[in-house]
């Protein structure tokens, strides 16, 4: 590639519990031109255990599919690179250890996305197909390991539900050893109906003028169904009753052989046909139109929003902040004495744009806790972020996000870190030194408290200097500074403060 070539180069991948996906695509004219994709089917769901280990065989398959993808991104700035890992990492017991090898091999880090950030992207994604249509639409996407189904209007989701039944979870769980009865599908028919009874009632009052569906399993019917003879091109109620019966048909997973079915595709139809049949029984769905697009799309167009300023976790943070009524004066104090005590370290330290930006998020998010109480208020703001559902952060964001305003005051516990993977520590480490010093200077929540200063790292090492005259009218801001040389030996970091002439 040329470098004008490389730079407006793009790549999404998708690492799903049954296929990983690589998306390549070139920006031109103020669009995205697809130039590459690549499906290999891993099965990643298939291969781990009710503890969540994941089958050594599975994960080296899974290794060795990230380096061939690897090697298709070398040449593409990482700043263009996203990866994303679905529900069979939120449910691998150590994803961390994982993720570090399949890192490396692939080449990027790996994002893993909470299913309603999930169910937002596909929907993201498929509206790419209809896009200039405001139509309120239903979208339905099968994966492996979770089905997504998400209402929206134009590219607005109103609506997002992730239910953890996919076409290789369930196949895995009622057609384990591969024979196919009656009675396995009216218990996994009951089953997935039970989960659905929770949405049904909320999505048939938000109603939907169009429903579409998108992934392997919903092709994959659509074909059948179409050399079949029982469709021309969009899936309805009585094709999939006809597809049903004809299934039931066939004794052994093995032995099911049907026109337009692949072979990739034959060892978890069944799973994903249930899932697809019980949401057109719970909806009430008459027609089902197929789009081309899916997750792999949205997490393409989402990093482009963010690299135009179409950022949605700008809006969702905003919304927190409103939804806790948090006093926007001091947060404007605490941001800003944050990252511009982060801009003085930065270079040292090796903070990059991305971890500044999270930085001002948790400066934005430190106080919401005071919603619950002001006693352990820190504690509380780490609960609420890590476990609410934030638009556009992915799982690792969300941890960091709220490992930071956690622990913005008292005492630092030690593993504090722990949930994220390594290659994130040193940053959460030095961004937290940076929003807890901002809060120490803002404590009396007046402008003219904050003082001129002089700040420099090196190593483990952070220098801090005020002009002298400035500390020996705040004796209470000294003493906690004294205090937090000790709560940040803790976790590795020297502080040493001076007195200066004013800078």
């Amino acid at each position: 590639m040329s470098e004008s070539e490389r730079i407006d180069t793009y790549a999404a991948v998708d690492l799903g519990s049954n296929s990983f996906h690589l998306l390549v695509a070139r920006r031109e004219h103020g669009e995205l031109r697809i130039i590459d994709r690549i499906k290999e089917m891993v099965r990643l769901g298939g291969g781990l255990d009710e503890e969540g280990q994941l089958d050594p065989v599975v994960q080296d398959l899974a290794f060795a599919c990230l380096a061939r993808f690897g090697q298709r991104l070398r040449g593409i700035p990482m700043a263009n690179l996203r990866a994303v890992g679905t529900q069979t990492f939120r449910r691998m017991k150590n994803a961390n250890a994982f993720l570090m090898i399949a890192e490396t091999a692939l080449g990027c880090s790996i994002d893993i996305i909470a299913g309603r950030e999930e169910a937002r992207l596909i929907y993201l994604g498929v509206t790419q197909g209809v896009s200039g249509h405001q139509d309120r639409r239903l979208v339905i996407d099968i994966g492996g390991g979770s089905t997504e189904l998400v209402i929206g209007e134009g590219l607005q989701p109103l609506e997002t539900e992730s239910v953890q039944w996919g076409c290789v979870s369930l196949t895995r769980r009622f057609f384990g050893d591969g024979l196919i009865t009656a009675e396995r599908w009216k218990e996994g028919e009951r089953s997935v109906m039970a989960d659905l009874q929770e949405l049904r009632l909320r999505y048939k009052n938000t109603g939907w003028d169009l429903a579409i569906g998108s992934s392997g399993t919903i092709k994959a019917v659509e074909e059948i169904c179409r050399q079949q003879g029982w469709i021309e091109k969009d899936i309805n109620a009585d094709s999939l009753f006809m597809l049903r019966d004809r299934i039931l048909e066939f004794e052994t997973i093995d032995s099911v052989r049907l026109p337009g079915l692949s072979e990739r595709r034959q060892p978890v139809l069944v799973g994903g046909l249930l899932m697809l049949f019980a949401c057109f029984k719970a909806l009430e769905i008459d027609s089902l139109k197929v789009s081309p697009y899916a997750l792999r799309e949205g997490v393409l167009h989402d990093l482009l929003g963010r690299m135009d300023d179409q950022d949605p976790r700008h809006k969702t943070v905003d919304a927190f902040m409103s939804r806790y009524n948090v006093d926007r004066e001091q947060v404007r104090r605490v941001k800003e004495t944050a990252l511009a005590s982060c801009d003085k370290i930065a270079e040292a330290m090796h903070l990059v744009a991305s971890h500044r930006q999270m930085l001002g998020w948790a400066a934005d998010l430190h106080e919401t806790g005071l919603g619950v109480s002001h006693s352990q208020f820190q504690l509380h703001s780490g609960y609420l972020v890590e476990n609410s559902d934030l638009a556009g952060f992915t799982r690792q964001e969300q941890l960091f996000l709220a490992a930071l305003v956690r622990n913005h005051r008292r005492p630092i516990p030690a593993g504090f870190a722990d949930q994220l993977p390594t290659r994130l520590h040193e940053p959460l480490r030095m961004t937290l030194f940076c929003l807890r010093f901002a809060c120490i200077l803002c404590r009396g929540r007046e402008d003219q408290a904050i003082p001129p200063l002089r700040l420099s790292g090196s190593d483990r090492m952070i220098t801090v200097s005020f002009p002298e005259q400035w500390r020996e009218k705040h004796p209470l801001t000294m003493f906690d500074l004294q205090q937090e040389t000790r709560a940040l030996e803790s976790i590795g970091l020297q502080l040493r403060v001076s007195g200066s002439e004013a800078p």
